[in-house]
C-alpha cells in the first residue's frame, strides 16, 4: 500500500545516504531532503506502474523550472507528491504549484456549488497534494490535501496515518532493506 511504500522509500534514502561515501558527509547531508524526495517519487511511481497502487503515474519535467515530478491520476483527480514540515503545513511555494492548484477554483455561478461532488461524478478536474515528512528513518506524516486555488487553506485534507487508527504503530512493517534490484534501480534513478 501507500503507507508502507512511502515508509520504505524513506528507509531506502537513508540506506543509500549511509552507504554512499559522497553522500555520507556534511555536504551530502545538505541534500538529504532531495534524496528522500527522489526516493518517495521513485517508489510511488514504481508501485503505480507495477499495479500495487490504484493510480496512473507519470514522471515528467515540471512546466516551470528544471525539476521533475510524479503526477498521479485517478478519474478527474490529479496529484503531485510534496514534502512538508508537518501534516497541516503547505509545501514550499513555487510558481508551478501555484499554477496547478488554480483548477480548484470554484464556480460561484453554479446553482449548487459543491467543492468535491461525491454524489455524482465530477466533470471538473480537481488537484491535490500527497504530502509527506520524515524524521531520520521514520515517516512522520502522509496526507492527502486539496488546496484552495488562491490561498494557503485546505478545501479538504486527511492525514492517512491518523486514519489508520490506534492499531497502527511505527515502525511500519516494511522490509528492513530494499532488494538489491530496487537499490540498484534507485541509484540509477538518482
Amino acid at each position: 500500500g501507500l503507507v508502507p511504500g512511502v515508509a520504505q522509500a524513506i528507509m531506502l534514502a537513508g540506506d543509500v545516504m549511509a552507504k554512499e561515501p559522497s553522500l555520507n558527509s556534511l555536504i551530502g547531508n545538505d541534500i538529504r531532503g532531495h534524496i528522500r524526495r527522489a526516493a518517495v517519487l521513485f517508489n510511488v511511481h514504481q508501485s503505480c506502474r507495477a499495479g500495487d497502487l490504484p493510480f496512473d503515474s507519470d514522471m515528467t519535467r515540471m512546466p516551470l523550472g528544471g525539476g521533475h515530478w510524479v503526477e498521479l491520476r485517478s478519474g478527474v483527480y490529479r496529484a503531485h507528491i510534496c514534502r512538508t514540515d508537518g501534516p497541516v503545513a503547505f509545501p514550499e511555494e513555487t510558481p508551478t504549484r501555484q499554477d496547478q492548484r488554480l483548477s480548484n477554483q470554484l464556480d460561484m455561478f453554479e446553482p449548487d456549488p459543491v467543492v468535491v461532488p461525491f454524489r455524482a461524478p465530477s466533470e471538473t478536474e480537481m488537484y491535490a497534494w500527497l504530502t509527506f515528512g520524515a524524521e531520520g528513518r521514520d515517516l512522520t506524516h502522509l496526507c492527502w490535501g486539496m488546496p484552495e486555488a488562491g490561498r494557503n487553506s485546505w478545501l479538504a485534507r486527511t492525514n492517512i496515518l491518523n486514519r489508520l487508527g490506534p492499531a497502527f504503530e511505527f515502525p511500519v512493517e516494511v522490509p528492513e532493506a530494499a532488494t538489491p534490484s530496487v537499490v540498484l534501480r534507485f541509484r540509477e534513478h538518482i
